[in-house]
């Protein structure tokens, strides 16, 4: 029980260490493409990174006990670049304008394999198979 006690105390202190190095997210730069999918407010940046607004579990690491453990964050944001996807804490909404983003079937620039595609920047969102929505940032 001692050892479940400190494992369990151990993971909580990573978690809050990975959420204190998680800064604040900017507002999403002018020039992005702003969409609207399952009632989350995203944006792709004129640098590649998507991100989307929405409260979310967000993984952050994975602890190596009984084959890997999965430790997700609730957060307000998540961010996705060439790094991976990380959580946000600007409660400001940096990726929704004001009164709310189109939505993406609206927005849709492209067709992917599967169904419409958003490109920008090198990123793209789309209706992937089965009818799947992904994401994938420039670098990936």
């Amino acid at each position: 029980m001692k050892r479940l006690v400190r494992t369990a105390t151990a993971v909580a202190g990573m978690a809050v260490a990975v959420v204190s190095m998680t800064g604040a997210a900017a507002a999403a730069p002018e020039g992005s493409a702003y969409f609207n999918y399952g009632g989350k407010n995203c944006a792709i940046t004129p640098d590649g990174v998507i991100g989307c607004d929405g409260w979310q579990q967000v993984q952050v690491f994975s602890v190596p006990i009984g084959g890997g453990i999965p430790i997700s964050v609730p957060a307000p944001q998540s961010i996705q670049d060439a790094g991976g996807m990380r959580p946000s804490y600007d409660f400001g909404q940096p990726f929704t304008q004001p009164g709310g983003n189109p939505d993406f079937f609206a927005v849709a620039n492209d067709s992917g394999p599967f169904g419409p595609r958003l490109s920008h920047a090198g990123a793209f969102c789309e209706i992937s198979f089965r009818g799947w929505f992904r994401c994938v940032p420039r670098g990936a």
